[in-house]
């Protein structure tokens, strides 16, 4: 007897797990993502947060499947898939989205903010709005939300740089980008292109005195060894912004674009958060340790790397761009900044 109910409990089994699959609903809907980042990185941690959310607020009707490390291409390459609709959801930066969409350079503009609030609260504008919505119009592709990965900073080996004047005639590696030459040009620096893969060996041999980048590559990439000043300068946004197929976002139900939506905030919150912590507590730490000197300016000497650079980017910008919008744009910085003062005051 004993044996008859253990082979009808085997077989019964066998037939719940038969029946398993057929009882497990597809998704009604897949979001492939693509990334150049590795897994572990706060980006993908991120991403993560976006999958476990959207799959279980969906009830199961999305599926996310994420590609990092640059598995399925470069950041434009995942853009131009997206574009496509190969997959739904890639990874942009500020130096690859105005490619698509010209008007989104502006996010690039050396000090156009003052903070990561700033640029939030900017992101955030009926003016942003209206642009994304223009490049989605225009691209079939919309940014759904975005995070800071840190601002660009000033290294170099001549002496400490406190305010735009400390820079005169000092060799300052820039990547191939004229914001970024006639930003230092305009502080009196010496811009120097040179290919990233050779930077490195050009500062350890001094063909140029200095480099600019976020902090947390100045020190994965070892620059401390041939840098010896740091200045805080944030003179250029980090941005990372999940950028989704129009035609796939208009084709989901309004309950799942709020969904997949408010997942992506929550991805660029988690992305955002850990990187803040790296950038201004664990990795400046870990440079002073490493024997870099690091420069604070006061308020009163970071104005003067906006004020040198500010009448040359504009100059710069509305040669690229309807004047009418980077004048929208800088008026748009002014008011947050305006209304952030008032809080205080």
């Amino acid at each position: 007897m004993r044996q008859g109910i253990g082979k009808f409990l085997a077989v019964a089994v066998t037939a719940i797990g038969l029946a398993a699959p057929s009882v497990a609903m597809a998704a009604d809907y897949v979001i492939r993502a693509s990334h150049s980042e590795a897994p572990e990185s706060p980006l993908n941690k991120g991403y993560e947060v976006f999958k476990a959310f959207v799959e279980g607020a969906s009830g199961g009707q999305i599926e996310v499947i994420i590609s990092p490390a640059g598995q399925l291409g470069s950041i434009k390459d995942g853009l131009e898939q997206a574009q496509a609709g190969a997959i739904q959801l890639a990874q942009a930066d500020e130096q690859t989205l105005d490619s698509f969409y010209k008007q989104m350079m502006i996010l690039a503009t050396p000090y156009l903010f003052g903070d990561d609030e700033e640029a939030r609260q900017f992101l955030a504008s009926d003016l942003f709005i209206k642009t994304n919505e223009a490049m989605a119009a225009e691209t079939g592709l919309r940014m759904l939300a975005a995070s800071s990965y840190g601002f660009r900073n000033f290294t170099n080996n001549k002496q400490p740089i406190r305010s735009a004047a400390d820079m005169s005639g000092i060799r300052i590696r820039v990547p191939p980008s004229p914001m970024s030459l006639a930003m230092v040009e305009a502080m009196g620096g010496s811009p120097t292109p040179v290919p990233w893969e050779e930077l490195y060996g050009a500062l350890q041999t001094g063909v140029v005195d200095g480099q600019e980048n976020p902090i947390g590559v100045i020190h994965d990439y070892s620059f401390f060894e041939v840098q010896k000043h740091l200045t805080l300068d944030n003179h250029q946004l980090g941005l990372n912004s999940m950028i989704i197929s129009e035609q796939f976002f208009k084709g989901l139900p309004v309950e799942l674009r709020e969904i997949v939506l408010t997942g992506a905030q929550m991805a660029a919150a988690t992305e955002y958060g850990e990187r803040n912590y790296q950038a201004r507590v664990v990795t400046i730490d870990a440079l002073k340790q490493k024997g870099m000197e690091v420069t604070f300016p006061t308020p009163e000497e970071a104005a003067t790397f906006r004020d040198a650079v500010k009448a040359p980017m504009q100059d710069y910008l509305n040669k690229e761009l309807d004047p009418a919008f980077v004048k929208a744009v800088y008026d748009e910085i002014d008011a947050i900044r305006a209304q952030r003062r008032a809080l205080v005051e």
